[in-house]
């Protein structure tokens, strides 16, 4: 009589076809990991927002002072292209970061191509923002970033305050910033 065996080693085919999922989904932790690991710690200063579901969860919703920036900042080529319209979609920039006297980063330049030192990567808007209008705007003309960081998840019970905060300009933010990936890593009201 002949012995069957119902265990069997697992194939090669099987193995990989295990790992390689597994491969994937752990690369997409590389960034981020490598930015709360060796990414520098800046403070970035909020400017007033109003708030857009308060009913939504625990989180507030920020604006940079970063995400307005006045077209003399950026360089040369691109305010043409804008002045031109040559853009009709996102534009992937890199933003120029300095630390002022009081602490808090402020944005130097927009450059099309990874600038040296510290700075932050985003998507600028293709169209110029008329602020003379506004009496009390520094800037007359803007163009908007969007760094993906504009929604910070709270202690429950917390969000409603630190929104109302957030919403007067009262709020720095710290953020970590890795070969211009930036992570969200604090909120601190200073009312």
């Amino acid at each position: 009589m002949v012995k069957v065996s119902l265990k069997r080693k697992p194939s090669k085919m099987f193995w990989i076809s295990l790992l390689i999922p597994l491969l994937v989904l752990s690369s997409m932790l590389i960034k981020p990991v490598n930015t709360m690991v060796n990414g520098k710690q800046i403070t970035l200063a909020t400017i007033p927002v109003d708030p857009r579901d308060l009913f939504y969860g625990d989180y507030v919703i920020l604006d940079l002072e970063i995400e307005e920036i006045d077209i003399s900042l950026l360089e040369a080529s691109m305010k043409k292209k804008l002045e031109q319209s040559a853009y009709d979609q996102n534009l992937t920039v890199y933003v120029s970061l300095k630390k002022e006297d009081n602490g808090i980063y402020q944005a130097i330049s927009v450059n099309e191509d990874k600038p040296d030192g510290l700075f932050v990567k985003g998507k600028m808007s293709p169209y110029i923002m008329d602020n003379s209008w506004d009496e009390e705007s520094v800037s007359k003309q803007t163009v908007s970033i969007e760094y993906g960081i504009n929604r910070f998840y709270v202690e429950e019970g917390t969000g409603l305050e630190l929104e109302d905060s957030a919403s007067k300009g009262q709020v720095l933010v710290s953020v970590k910033i890795h070969d211009g990936y930036p992570i969200l890593t604090d909120i601190k009201d200073v009312k």
